[in-house]
């Protein structure tokens, strides 16, 4: 019986070769936009899952209170992770994760700056599944100066050579000895390094705060023995910290209500499994990176829905001329159950024929998706089972649910009703499809205003005046000790015609990440805490970036103090403050008192997507970490050639790295952006298999009215008339379907700008819009069945019964 159903199938498939075409190829475009979100949610959800111990590691993470809002971090003291080890007994193993900064790393005459790289504990190995291919795991990073390294890294500086034993020369002063070779770490894994060296080799770095409670610097992870209570931990991290911080404060009982009015703080553990999706970091508790595998699996669940709804509508386009071959099978015998089963059959292998399509044009797009999407997708991801065993039930389920309505309605046709040729679907069959039309535009309709949406927010935040200038602004790490040559490096600069400013910087000027709590001024309350963001710069930093000043000056090397005891603030600091002018305020940091020589106008020293929060500026030369340089307008590949040349005169042990600020910030948006594009291609999708069902049923609809249309024809009737008589119903429908989606737009649209302290408004436009050229697409699909119709003979269309 079976063999029956599939020789009736390729008959039917084979007898109307154009319909079976526009199913399968809208079936194969729903079911490979579905397939490649499926490919990326995997990938999603996979991350961290191949360590044999996930389930028992967590990262400590911190809730801290503030009078306005709460401020919730992912990093602890560089103590936590050591102490929660010695003494929380439920702690089986723990590793800080701090990166020692970007080395420079020699081997004979190969030099490379190394950013990837992370100091651990031994037990870092314990705790993590990354595979080691040469060398000894139990006993590696024992020593002071050993050294793990990846395949990638080992290929890099030896080539062919046995890396084992060999010496890399770290920051030209340090001597590492490779103890062993770790497989390339997995995409798929948020811990990423290619080098791993000894927590110890902090302690020759000089990093400061390594025995510090007070501060917040680093990642710290734990793993906990089976069966623990984590709530219960939870509480033993916290009670631990207060402990240490008491310890610290114990000849200052004044000194620590400060600090315990300042940070309230709760301690808290994180899944590894769900730090990719789960993470959030500042004021503002957000969804993660988990939103975006919700927003793209509903995306595939609507294009895959939109596909079920146009096979459907092309079905019952053709179900007149199928009707009278149900009618005949009934009259000699066959069953409703096995007419079922039949059309079933059909939809599925279409369904199936559009998968294969579907994995070629997957296959095809890949490299771009992936690019796109963020991933190194390859080929060999396709053969994966489990991506096979979803492909293949995405496959039947797109089957079944796109040929329900044809099986049902077709079957249960009466065998008299077709012979006599009086068949007709009835007014609940007609509703029927036009709630499918409806539907299927609806959510063409959401998908159009969320792409226009997500693109006008992307520009604004690209667009937006940062209040500083980020043109032609470049930086430079300093790394090793070529700080100490900043000011003779500075000055041999500025004799370069094509260099216009010079300044340094403890952070990027896109990012300033260092904040505290520990600020007074007078007036303020006691019990009134805030975190400020701090950051160490250089003279001339204003004037280089660009700055508006409000009132008083910046800092001057014609002010010795300035270096001692100046600050100076933005504007969102003097509302902190709560004073009318913050020139000559007082401001002190713990015994440091300091004079507020300057108030400069707000400007965006995060991502513009944050609200600007309060900001002291203070001079320090010892912690600089880059040097900020503003190049004059016009060649700016010459300009960089001498900035190049001056470094590698003045500092020729360290090669040249550069970084653009405005490459940065375009960066910062990169994700956002692909997203954007990504939507605009599935929206486009959606789209087109939309209005292939709409032009199936422009089809069932002209079938239905050609004894209508012939009529009206001879008795006058233009050809606009008829076309506007066709059209006119689909116009109808597609002006209902944007009163449905647009609340719906707007509610999740809105929602999702909530997420921005820097947002457009949802204009009304948009909405109007995106209807607009939702009813052109529909017009212009349907007019080409209107037209054939309307210049179709009329005496033809008379024979029609």
């Amino acid at each position: 019986m079976l063999k029956n159903y599939l020789k009736i199938a390729f008959r039917n498939i084979a007898r109307q070769k154009g319909y079976a075409f526009i199913n399968v190829l809208g079936l194969a475009l729903g079911i490979g936009c579905c397939l490649l979100i499926m490919l990326w949610v995997m990938d999603e959800l996979s991350y961290d899952r191949f360590h044999e111990n996930a389930g028992q590691i967590y990262r400590i993470e911190q809730d801290q209170f503030y009078s306005e809002r709460t401020f919730h971090v992912n990093v602890t003291p560089y103590p936590m992770a050591q102490g929660c080890k010695d003494e929380i007994p439920e702690i089986k193993y723990a590793t800080p994760l701090p990166s020692p900064g970007t080395l420079l790393c020699r081997y004979g005459e190969k030099a490379f700056f190394e950013q990837n790289v992370l100091a651990v504990q031994p037990d870092f190995l314990a705790m993590f599944s990354f595979a080691m291919i040469r060398g000894e795991r139990d006993n590696a990073l024992q020593q002071p100066h050993s050294l793990l390294i990846t395949r990638e890294i080992a290929r890099k500086y030896f080539g062919e050579e046995d890396p084992l034993g060999k010496v890399l020369t770290v920051n030209n002063q340090y001597e590492f000895t490779v103890e062993g070779v770790l497989e390339n770490v997995p995409s798929n894994s948020t811990i990423q390094f290619d080098m791993l060296l000894p927590y110890g080799f902090l302690k020759d770095l000089e990093f400061g705060s390594l025995e510090s409670w007070g501060s917040n610097s680093i990642v710290s992870l734990v793993q906990l023995h089976e069966n623990t209570d984590v709530a219960a931990v939870n509480a033993k991290i916290t009670e631990l910290r207060f402990r240490r911080v008491e310890a610290v404060y114990q000849d200052d009982p004044e000194g620590l209500e400060r600090f315990q009015k300042r940070r309230k703080t709760a301690f808290m553990l994180m899944p590894l499994t769900d730090i990719h999706l789960h993470s959030y970091f500042g004021y503002t508790q957000s969804m993660g990176r988990i939103l975006y595998v919700y927003v793209f699996s509903i995306i595939a669940l609507f294009i895959l829905l939109i596909a079920c709804i146009n096979f459907m509508n092309l079905s019952t386009a053709r179900s007149v001329k199928r009707a009278k071959e149900v009618g005949l099978r009934k009259v000699v015998g066959a069953a409703r159950r096995q007419l079922v089963l039949q059309f079933f059959g059909e939809s599925v292998l279409l369904a199936l024929l559009g998968m294969a399509l579907a994995f070629l044009l997957v296959a095809l797009v890949l490299p771009e998706f992936g690019a796109l999407a963020g991933k190194d997708f390859s080929i060999r991801d396709l053969y994966q089972l489990r991506f096979l065993i979803g492909m293949l039930s995405v496959t039947l389920l797109t089957g079944i649910v796109a040929g329900s309505y044809p099986a049902l309605f077709l079957s249960s046709v009466r065998p008299v009703q077709v012979l006599k040729g009086t068949l007709t679907s009835g007014r609940k069959g007609s509703a029927f499809r036009k709630v499918l039309v409806v539907l299927q535009f609806t959510l063409s309709i959401m998908l159009i205003i969320g792409t226009i949406v997500i693109f006008y927010q992307v520009n604004f935040m690209q667009s937006k005046a940062l209040g500083y200038d980020k043109a032609h602004l470049l930086y430079i790490p300093l790394r090793g000790d070529t700080a100490e040559k900043f000011d003779l490096l500075k000055q041999e600069l500025l004799n370069e015609p094509r260099v216009l400013q010079v300044t340094g910087s403890g952070h990027t000027p896109s990012h300033i990440g260092s904040n505290t709590s520990g600020f007074d001024w007078p007036g303020k309350d006691p019990d009134y805490s805030i975190l400020i963001s701090v950051n160490a710069v250089g003279f001339d930093y204003v004037e280089t970036m660009k700055i508006d000043m409000l009132e008083g000056r910046s800092f001057s090397p014609e002010f010795p103090s300035d270096t001692a005891n100046a600050y100076m603030v933005n504007e969102e600091m003097v509302r902190v403050m709560g004073m009318e002018s913050a020139l000559n305020q007082r401001l002190s940091y713990g015994d440091d008192d300091g004079t507020i020589i300057g108030v400069m106008k707000n400007y965006h020293f995060q991502p513009v997507d944050r609200k600007i929060e309060p900001l002291a500026l203070y001079v320090n030369p010892k912690r600089l970490n880059y040097m900020v340089i503003r190049l004059q307008a016009g060649d700016i590949p010459a300009a960089i050639e001498d900035v190049e040349s001056t470094w590698q005169r003045v500092i020729p042990a360290y090669p040249f790295d550069y970084h653009f600020v405005d490459q940065d910030i375009d960066e910062m948006y990169r994700g956002w952006k692909d997203m954007g594009t990504l939507l605009n291609y599935f929206t486009i999708l959606a789209i087109l298999i939309a209005s292939l069902g709409l032009f199936g049923l422009a089809s069932f609809t002209a079938e239905q009215r050609t004894r209508e249309i012939g009529v009206r024809k001879v008795l006058g009737a233009s050809v606009g008339q008829l076309v506007l008589l066709i059209s006119r119903e689909f116009a109808k429908w597609v002006v209902l379907a944007n009163l449905i989606a647009w609340p719906i737009a707007y509610y999740v649209m809105n929602n999702w700008l909530q997420g921005f302290d820097y947002r457009i408004s949802l204009s009304w436009w948009i909405f109007v819009a995106s209807g607009i050229l939702a009813l052109v697409i529909a017009l212009l699909t349907v007019s080409y069945q209107s037209i054939r119709a309307a210049l179709a003979n009329p005496v033809d269309a008379l024979k029609y019964e």
